[in-house]
C-alpha cells in the first residue's frame, strides 16, 4: 500500500489538463479500491466505449502493480482501448504497447494475445497488395510467432487464419508485379517473380495464376513457328539424292 500511496502523490503532482479537484477525486477513489475493483471500473467504462476514462483506471493499475498479473492485464487493456478506437493514432499507440508487452514479458501467459493483437494492428494499416507491404510482412511475422510459439493457445487458430490471409496478399503482390513485367515484355523479370512466388507461396491462389503466366512467358519467348516448325521438320522426308 505504501507503493500505491507514493504513486498517488507522484501522479497528483503532474500538471495536466484536468483540474486538481478532479484528479484528487480520482486518486481518492482508486486509493480506496482493491485491485480487482479498479479493473472492474475500467472494464465497465470500456464496455460503454468510454475509452479515455477506462484508460485512467487501467493505467493506474498497470503503473501501480507492473509485476502483478492484474497489472499486466491492465496494461494490455490500455492497448485494447487504443485499438478499439480504430484511428491512425490509436492503432499506432496500440501497436507500440502490444509490441512492448510481448518484448518485456516473454514468459507471460498473455504474450500470445499481445502478439496476435500486434499482428492485427499491422493488418489494419495495410492497403492492399500493390501498396507498401511493410505492415503485411510485420503482421505475418507476429502471427507466425503465435503459431510457432503458442500452438496450443486460444489465439493459435485465429493467428493461423490471419497468417494465411497475409501470405495470400504477399503472393498476390508477386503475381501482379510479374504480370506488369510480362505486359512490358520484360520476361526475365516476370520469370524471376513467378519463380519466387512458386517457391515461397506454393499453396496460394496466386501460385496457380503464376504457373499459367509462366507458360505464357515460355510461349511468348518461343521463336515464330517454333513448335509447328519443329513438327514439320520431323515429318517432312529428306530430299532424295540422285546417285
Amino acid at each position: 500500500m505504501r507503493r500505491v500511496a507514493l504513486l498517488l502523490v507522484l501522479l497528483a503532482s503532474i500538471p495536466g489538463c484536468r483540474s486538481a479537484s478532479e484528479e484528487t477525486r480520482f486518486f481518492d477513489e482508486v486509493g480506496a479500491l482493491a485491485k480487482e475493483e479498479i479493473l472492474a471500473k475500467g472494464d465497465a467504462l470500456a464496455a460503454a466505449k468510454k475509452w479515455e476514462k477506462a484508460r485512467r483506471y487501467y493505467t493506474f493499475l498497470a503503473d501501480a502493480f507492473p509485476n502483478d498479473p492484474l497489472g499486466r492485464q491492465a496494461a494490455l487493456k490500455v492497448a485494447d482501448t487504443f485499438f478499439a478506437e480504430k484511428t491512425v493514432e490509436g492503432l499506432t499507440e496500440a501497436q507500440l504497447r502490444f509490441r512492448d508487452f510481448s518484448n518485456r514479458y516473454p514468459n507471460d501467459p498473455n504474450r500470445a494475445y499481445a502478439l496476435l493483437m500486434l499482428g492485427k494492428c499491422n493488418l489494419e494499416q495495410s492497403r492492399g497488395p500493390m501498396r507498401d507491404l511493410t505492415p503485411v510482412r510485420e503482421a505475418a511475422a507476429a502471427f507466425k510467432q503465435v503459431v510457432d510459439l503458442f500452438p496450443a493457445s486460444p489465439q493459435a487458430a485465429e493467428a493461423q487464419e490471419l497468417l494465411a490471409r497475409t501470405r495470400e496478399t504477399l503472393a498476390e503482390h508477386e503475381y501482379l508485379v510479374a504480370r506488369y513485367y510480362f505486359n512490358l515484355r520484360a520476361f526475365d523479370g516476370a520469370r524471376m517473380r513467378i519463380e519466387y512466388l512458386l517457391a515461397n507461396f506454393p499453396a496460394s491462389a496466386a501460385a496457380e495464376k503464376g504457373a499459367a503466366l509462366l507458360e505464357a512467358i515460355e510461349a511468348a519467348e518461343r521463336p515464330a513457328g517454333g513448335a509447328a516448325g519443329e513438327e514439320r521438320a520431323r515429318t517432312t522426308p529428306a530430299p532424295r539424292r540422285d546417285r
